[in-house]
């Protein structure tokens, strides 16, 4: 008998049969047999970074024309670059941005452009350096992306309805060759907007959804609503990824394509994750892409955490499993970024081979793959290529009519370090009552012990250890001990 960790599904009852209410710490694939789970390594500081002056109001990663990725941070006053040994680089300063806000970020050729809503629109040249500045012409927007060569504007100039585009092929100019804007006067505050294909961009509002498809003539593009009563919640919810946007809407998780939106989340963590944050708390959720791994990463506050900065939770999204697994990180940014690459000779920074925040053969070193990284809670930079996560990892939940009694399990992992505990009850309305966590004898199997008409096997994986699959439990050697 094989009782499995099953797909993560808080939302549905546990007597639904193969799904699991906790998965922590994993990531999730799927194959023939099913989901299984595999190995999360976790946050790592380099030894050289610093922290960034005050907390992050906004991250970004821009593209240079060598393929090296480098990052940008802006804070309630001023902007920062992020250097090769994960130090900050003023290169801006005396910014105003409004209390609750984020900068709005994008990338136009060489250009890293930044506004908010008080200070309008700044631009800074990747290639050349030099000074942060502003465009005059342009408009105070809070949100910025780009599209059919053209840089869009959403909430401008205090009007939260109001969008504007730049001329085709110039930042600089809003007035002319194609510039122009228009009011969006149902759908609520426009939040955010980004590329689904070459011809088709997204503007989301909170309760409404456009298509904009470019036109090849003057109008620079035409626009229809796809949806209504959808939208985003934040502009920091909303991930982009290729051919696709992710976001959170105030009922959960959506993919947004050229093709239509699938709620991703329904019936599996939508309930629970709105529920958990409440409504207020929505808005501080925010987003990132992972190319390395082809998942979303929401990083969002738990009851337990006041900060609007720090938090402790993320859930991610895989792709290609189309599923959900919830990490236990403490960050205060997210975003894609890749390492520079570095010779030998270039690693004298980071001190002696002990005190190398990655081994020498590491990926790390090599630069030019993007992945997912973030901000630690003291502001410093990291990626998530450290040692394993610890997992834990509960199994589906096995009723019976009749009192059963447990005697050992064989776990179905390669984790040396597994542990496994028992969680029984006598009613499903009951909390389990967990025995002491066990290891394996040297059959593999796990003495565990207990009697109960419901039952949940957790696996925990120590941090650190060396494994590559974990699936649930299986030649469960019990006993009906007759009805209690």
């Amino acid at each position: 008998m094989m009782l499995p960790i099953g797909p993560y599904r808080p939302d549905l009852a546990e007597t639904n049969a193969g799904v699991s209410r906790r998965v922590v710490n994993v990531n999730p694939r799927r194959d023939g047999s099913g989901v299984s789970y595999h190995p999360r390594r976790s946050f790592q500081i380099p030894a050289t970074a610093e922290a960034l002056p005050s907390g992050p109001r906004g991250g970004f990663a821009v593209v240079s024309r060598s393929g090296q990725f480098k990052g940008y941070f802006g804070t309630e006053t001023a902007l920062f670059e992020l250097g090769p040994d994960y130090g900050y680089d003023e290169i801006g300063s005396g910014y105003v941005l409004p209390s609750q806000d984020q900068w709005g970020f994008c990338q136009y050729g060489d250009m890293l452009l930044a506004s908010n809503g008080f200070d309008g629109l700044h631009a800074f040249n990747i290639e050349a350096g030099g000074a942060v500045t502003l465009i005059p012409a342009a408009p105070r927007a809070k949100m910025l992306f780009t599209a059919f060569e053209c840089v869009f504007a959403l909430d401008c100039n205090g009007n939260e309805y109001l969008m504007r585009n730049s001329a085709i092929g110039d930042f600089t100019n809003w007035s002319t060759r194609g510039a122009g804007g228009q009011e969006f006067p149902d759908g609520e505050a426009l939040i955010g907007g980004g590329t689904l294909n070459d011809g088709t961009a997204a503007v989301l509002q909170r309760a409404a959804i456009h298509l904009l498809s470019v036109t090849g003539d003057a109008r620079v593009y035409s626009k229809v609503k796809v949806a209504d009563g959808i939208g985003a919640v934040s502009a920091r919810s909303i991930v982009q990824a290729p051919g696709a946007l992710y976001f959170l809407d105030s009922s959960g998780f959506y993919r947004l394509t050229s093709a239509g939106i699938d709620p991703i989340g329904q019936d599996k963590v939508n309930r629970t994750f709105v529920a958990e944050l409440g409504q207020d708390a929505l808005r501080t959720v925010e987003g990132a892409y992972d190319p390395e791994r082809r998942q979303v990463a929401w990083r969002y506050k738990s009851e337990a955490v006041s900060s609007d900065t720090v938090f402790q939770n993320i859930l991610i999204y895989d792709i290609a499993a189309n599923e959900f697994v919830r990490v236990e990180e403490t960050t205060t940014a997210l975003l894609r970024m890749s390492s520079p690459a570095l010779a030998l000779e270039d690693l004298d920074q980071f001190g002696s081979l002990d005190e190398l925040p990655y081994s020498l053969d590491s990926e790390a070193w090599k630069g030019g793959r993007p992945r997912l990284a973030a901000l630690s809670d003291t502001f410093r930079f990291g990626f998530f290529d450290g040692p394993t996560l610890a997992a834990r990892l509960d199994t589906a939940t096995l009723t019976n009519a009749k009192s059963m009694r447990f005697r050992s399990v064989l776990p179905t992992t390669d984790a040396a370090g597994v542990t496994v505990s028992l969680g029984l009850r006598s009613r499903l309305a009951d909390s389990p009552a967990w025995r002491p966590p066990v290891g394996t004898a040297a059959s593999g199997r796990a003495p565990v012990s207990g009697r109960g008409k419901a039952a949940t096997l957790r696996l925990q994986i120590p941090a650190g250890d060396l494994w590559t699959y974990a699936r649930g439990v299986e030649e469960i050697e019990m006993t009906e001990g007759g009805g209690r």
